[in-house]
């Protein structure tokens, strides 16, 4: 009776360590995807395919590299903010970060109501606002700092210079 009760045990345990392997291989296909997340605020699904023509200029906001461990970003190097910035691994985006680090589509900052906001659009390693990692989007200000893995960006809204060596 012991030796039936051990080999259903047994038999168990393979099954949930199966179960375990199916949810990982899953989740890691689901990661590899490049599925464009949706936004539920504002219950559309957004275009991420198309890039923000040069007339969407927004109010004249950039993106500064302060540091980088990439060679294809360098510090001073500057994004002009526009309607809508696409951070991420992806050719797709306005801003490419070609490294492990980021996700495809990785964050975006957007121009709403006069105000650029901040969202990590459900990065695998998160987004960084000023040192604190962010959830939900957030109000950017002059001079808030954007990590995203080895690579920092000043945010200029008011055409103030950025000291590149910091």
């Amino acid at each position: 009776m012991f030796a039936i009760f051990v080999m259903v045990l047994r038999y168990l345990f393979l099954l949930l360590l199966f179960l375990s392997i199916f949810k990982l291989i899953k989740w890691m296909i689901g990661d590899l995807q490049e599925v464009a997340p949706q936004n539920l605020k504002e219950n559309r699904i957004v275009d991420y395919h198309v890039k923000p023509s040069p007339h969407e200029t927004g109010d004249g906001a950039e993106l500064v590299v302060v540091k980088s461990l990439l060679s294809e970003l360098k510090p001073g190097d500057t994004f002009a903010a526009g309607q809508e910035v696409l951070l991420g691994r992806d050719s797709l985006c306005s801003i490419n970060i070609a490294a492990a680090f980021a996700s495809a589509m990785h964050a975006r900052i957007y121009l709403k109501d006069g105000q650029y906001w901040l969202e990590d659009l459900d990065s695998t390693n998160g987004t960084f606002l000023n040192e604190i990692p962010i959830d939900k989007s957030i109000v950017l200000a002059n001079g808030d700092k954007i990590r995203i893995g080895g690579v920092i960006f000043q945010f200029v809204r008011w055409g103030h210079e950025v000291d590149a060596s910091n």
